[in-house]
């Protein structure tokens, strides 16, 4: 290749990845509590500067599943900042992963980090998307969305790897032999002939039990728990809660509803923004309000709409896929 055309492509490269920083910057500052329309503005007049300059804004706002790719030499640092500015790290990181963009090898993750071996996993579900698997034992295995899995039967175990996400279990019936293992981040799961839910959160993990019983084991060791029918609980690395009764919200979303009871705004949001392309987001006055109902998760502009129509908040839509819960006027 001669050297004149490699170093125009150089250049052309290097120019588009500083355009995708601009415009990961410009989102992070429209999305800000503080943002003005004095920003709206400027963030236009970027825009409007050159054809590259849209195109890379373009590329940021479609968080549809339909981005186009970026070039192999973005920042992702850049994009981590944009992140921790408008919503969780983990929640950026899927929409971007699992909406399919190309962004550098390291980013996307050795085998040995987390979010490696999520995107190498033998199962995985996307943004918008569940799915129902029939294991060789008769076990099914339900993913939720964003829900990343590895199966491992041997002559010994049955073992499920949940490296993030969740999953609902419905174990086979088998020979007692061969232990039924979920592993998470914080510990492992014993099923003992039973139907049950387990959740990945960024500090803990949750378990849920609707038929039979399962033993919990926190990673670092101790005495195990037992959950039984009809009950839940959460365990880190270094312990596991007592059990408490089962909450509806933790098992309603395999029916694509959200059973809300004396739910926080703050978790209302978080838990619809799961199920809702782009960013969903709310403000500090409203996140202690609270709200029960039954909530579609298959219409979430619905849920929202029903969220405003019980409480005084209002929607306030920056465009289809950045709205934000606000007090009402």
């Amino acid at each position: 290749m001669p050297a004149n055309q490699s170093e125009a492509e150089n250049i052309e490269q290097e120019n588009d990845s500083d355009a995708i920083e601009a415009a990961a910057s410009w989102m992070a500052r429209l999305l800000a509590d503080d943002a003005t329309e004095q920003d709206s503005i400027n963030c236009q007049q970027w825009r409007d500067q050159s054809s590259l300059h849209e195109q890379a804004w373009q590329r940021m706002c479609q968080i549809t599943g339909k981005f186009a790719s970026l070039p192999k030499g973005t920042d992702i640092q850049v994009l981590e900042k944009v992140s921790h500015s408008v919503v969780s790290r983990r929640r950026f990181l899927n929409v971007l992963t699992l909406a399919g963009i190309g962004v550098t090898a390291t980013w996307l993750g050795a085998p040995h980090t987390r979010l490696g071996r999520s995107l190498q996993a033998q199962y995985r579900t996307g943004a918008d998307e569940t799915r129902t698997l029939t294991l060789e034992d008769g076990t099914r295995l339900t993913l939720n969305i964003d829900t990343a899995v590895d199966v491992d039967f041997s002559a010994e175990n049955r073992q499920i790897q949940l490296h993030q996400g969740e999953i609902l279990i419905k174990t086979g019936h088998e020979s007692p032999r061969r232990q039924f293992l979920v592993t998470t981040h914080f510990g492992q799961l014993i099923a003992l002939g039973t139907e049950f839910c387990v959740r990945q959160y960024e500090h803990y993990a949750r378990v849920a039990v609707i038929d039979g019983a399962v033993e919990t084991y926190a990673a670092s060791g101790g005495k195990p728990q037992r959950v039984d029918a009809g009950q839940q609980t959460r365990f880190d690395n270094t312990m596991t809660a007592p059990p408490a009764p089962l909450q509806s919200s933790a098992i309603s979303w395999r029916h694509g509803k959200l059973v809300a009871e004396g739910m926080r705004v703050a978790d209302f949001v978080e838990e619809i923004g799961r199920y809702r392309p782009g960013f969903t987001q709310y403000d500090s006055a409203v996140a202690n309000l609270t709200i029960s109902g039954v909530f579609s998760l298959q219409d979430t502009d619905l849920a929202l709409q029903s969220l405003a129509s019980s409480l005084s908040v209002e929607l306030q839509y920056r465009t289809a896929y950045w709205v934000k819960v606000i007090p009402a006027r």
